[in-house]
């Protein structure tokens, strides 16, 4: 097996500097092109521990190799049966309303929309509240690496968090920040405006995008509340700098940006809600 190569890992433990993984007892994860995120819980669904662990852009994306080691050597990852669900990240995505979902037609428009490769996979998720159905595409072997692996898991999309628990209030943006893509959705009240994964390399580019989503609605930034999650503490100064832009964020359900650790603190909680 070739050696595991890392841009990074963080980790975090709500007992510092204390090895929290003998206690956990259930564990959420997500998957992104060039990271993983995972959260481990107790039987209370107390938040004990975060690992991430991410690559490098010089490799391709979805490194099978990667992920296989990670869920060979990554302790958190060992007791399988504790893992209860997976949320994929994938830019190449289709928001389809309910009353229009015809599940042939709609994976041949998103084969028109994106690039599918042959050895893709289209997954279908529902969601409840907006009434939509959301296709999502990621290689195959990815999905197949989950299910030999993780049996009793869950394989979710991202954006799922993103369309639940929805706040009633007008042009509240969600935003999860990972080593390199966002994923963005905005919601009018309960009416689903806009919702993007895309690539990034600084806070200017996430700027830049929510400019260029004003624009394209008609909507002054100034109007915008917007919130923000992370997959790990090094993207606490992504965050942080987008405040130059938009004042006032906070951390998705809500709470302050109290410390690097809060944003994904904060994306756990949520997570292991939608599950």
């Amino acid at each position: 097996m070739a050696e595991l190569t890392t841009i990074n890992e963080q980790v975090y433990n709500a007992q510092e500097d204390t090895d929290q993984t003998p206690a956990v007892e259930t564990v959420i994860c997500v998957l992104m092109q060039r990271c993983i995120f995972m959260a481990g819980f107790d039987n209370n669904e107390e938040l004990l521990t975060i690992h991430t662990i991410g690559y490098s852009a010089d490799k391709a994306v979805w490194d099978l190799d990667f992920f296989e080691q990670i869920v060979a050597q990554e302790p958190l990852l060992a007791a399988k049966e504790k893992v209860k669900a997976i949320f994929i990240t994938s830019d190449r995505n289709l928001v389809v309303p309910e009353e229009l979902y015809d599940e042939v037609a709609a994976k041949s428009w998103i084969k028109r929309i994106h690039f599918i490769e042959q050895n893709d996979t289209i997954e279908t998720s529902s969601v409840a509240n907006d009434k939509t159905q959301y296709l999502y595409a990621v290689p195959l072997s990815i999905t197949a690496l989950i299910k030999i692996n993780f049996k009793k898991a869950t394989i979710l999309p991202l954006p799922l968090y993103h369309f639940q628990n929805i706040k009633q209030q007008s042009l509240y943006l969600k935003c999860c920040i990972g080593n390199e893509q966002v994923c963005a959705t905005l919601h009018n009240y309960s009416q689903l405006l806009w919702h993007r994964i895309f690539d990034y390399s600084c806070a200017e580019d996430i700027a830049y995008e929510i400019k260029h989503l004003c624009m394209e609605n008609n909507i002054s930034p100034s109007k915008i509340s917007l919130v923000c999650n992370a997959t790990g503490a090094m993207e606490y100064e992504t965050i942080t700098a987008l405040t130059q832009y938009y004042g006032g964020i906070k951390c998705g359900d809500g709470s302050a940006l109290t410390g690097q650790w809060a944003p994904a603190i904060s994306l756990a909680k949520q997570l292991l809600s939608c599950v």
